[in-house]
């Protein structure tokens, strides 16, 4: 004959069961609480950290290009003879074309504030996901440069980081904006009879450009959006942040070489026309930023940070800075007040890749990060970034 357990076995039983399933989520809670607070940078080379390599212009071919040319090294005491590695600034990102710099703007976000907490950022979790030359396609769906489309590796990152912003550059590779830029080069440097004005053939075409841009930007926020719920996040759990572009070269009457002269072409790197300077400063990019509000706006639950004057009076060929001249070293370059905070159009070779030409440079990424930090830990949904901020 069978007899039934004492009481107190049953319960003790019991208690191991139960206690498995909790052991199992305090566990998994563990785990959550151990995921390190982190941001993200997604998008194209005004993000990726493109012309990271130069602090300011120097216009030489020889050694540390007047102190300009992060990536020297083994230079001679004057610094005229160096030997180059572009991966001390661009890392391994330098071998597919990504230019991912050591500079770059998600490098400068040190704390953020979400839901009325601040959380701390150590460097190893400021992530750069963007990549030179990408477009919202290489967001979405498409490989780009080997790498798989940056919405997958922001899935990755989501679930193994607690992401507490994601800022966003994207939109410019869409309506073909380094094409305008050569486009506008192009028509200058030719001989007059031959050349032409870039807001006159390019110009009518902008609009339809940017009206299609804008919905391809619109989707990229609602992925974002989805990839980040599809991890478990709450709205509330972290920040999404769009950006506009900065102009790379002032309005006409503010570049300080003559527009009749060459100079703008052979000296100062910036071969436009008055009228296309004009143009692209102010209506062009002005038109840029606006589709990027309209896109935040439509989306909703999206911070818009402004960058249209962020390097004002510091852009190529400003009046009021200058580039680096002899004398100038890696130890003691031209100021950062005192350079310009876009890099200019090279020729050839000559000094580092064609592709990094009126991006923003070391000066202009910290300027930028600088806004982004100062946006983050602020609770306000805009955020306009002057060269002053």
């Amino acid at each position: 004959m069978r007899t039934a357990a004492p009481v107190w076995a049953v319960v003790v039983a019991l208690g191991a069961l139960l206690a498995v399933p909790s052991a199992a989520l305090a566990e998994e809670a563990a785990t959550e609480q151990a995921k390190e607070p982190a941001v993200i940078s997604l998008g194209d080379s005004f993000i990726s950290g493109e012309a990271g390599r130069w602090q300011g212009n120097g216009n030489t071919v020889w050694g540390s290009r007047y102190g300009t040319d992060l990536a020297a090294y083994d230079c001679n005491s004057s610094e005229t003879s160096c030997y180059y590695d572009p991966t001390k600034v661009y890392g391994s990102s330098y071998d597919n074309g990504c230019n991912r710099s050591a500079g770059a703007e998600i490098h400068h976000l040190s704390t953020v504030r979400v839901n009325g907490r601040t959380f701390d950022i150590d460097a190893d979790d400021r992530i750069n996901l963007a990549c030179s030359g990408a477009t919202t396609d290489d967001i979405l769906r498409t490989p780009f440069k080997g790498e798989r489309p940056q919405i997958e590796q922001l899935a990755d990152q989501a679930a193994a980081k607690d992401v507490k912003l994601i800022v966003l550059s994207i939109g410019g590779n869409d309506i073909g904006f380094s094409d305008v830029i050569a486009n506008c080069a192009k028509g200058f440097s030719l001989p007059k009879d031959f050349g032409w004005h870039c807001s006159e053939s390019l110009g009518p075409q902008m609009p339809g450009r940017i009206d299609t841009m804008g919905t391809k930007v619109e989707a990229v926020l609602e992925a974002v959006q989805n990839t980040m719920a599809d991890a478990g996040y709450r709205d509330s759990d972290y920040r999404l942040v769009l950006q506009t572009y900065p102009s790379p070269i002032p309005r006409g009457a503010d570049n300080r070489y003559p527009e009749t002269s060459y100079a703008r072409l052979n000296t100062g790197g910036c071969p436009f026309y008055d009228d296309d300077s004009d143009w692209a400063r102010d209506t062009l990019i002005p038109a840029l930023a606006e589709a990027h509000e309209q896109a935040a706006a439509s989306v909703g639950g999206v911070d818009l940070l402004d960058f249209q004057d962020a390097f004002d009076g510091h852009e190529v060929c400003a009046e009021g800075v200058r580039q680096s001249v002899s004398g100038d070293t890696l130890a003691n370059p031209l100021p950062e007040a005192e350079s310009e905070w876009a890099r200019f159009i090279v020729s050839g070779f000559s000094q580092g890749q064609m592709q990094e030409s009126m991006h923003p440079n070391f000066y202009g990424q910290r300027q930028m990060g600088e806004c982004l930090n100062t946006m983050a830990e602020a609770t306000a949904r805009t955020f306009t970034c002057s060269s002053s901020a």
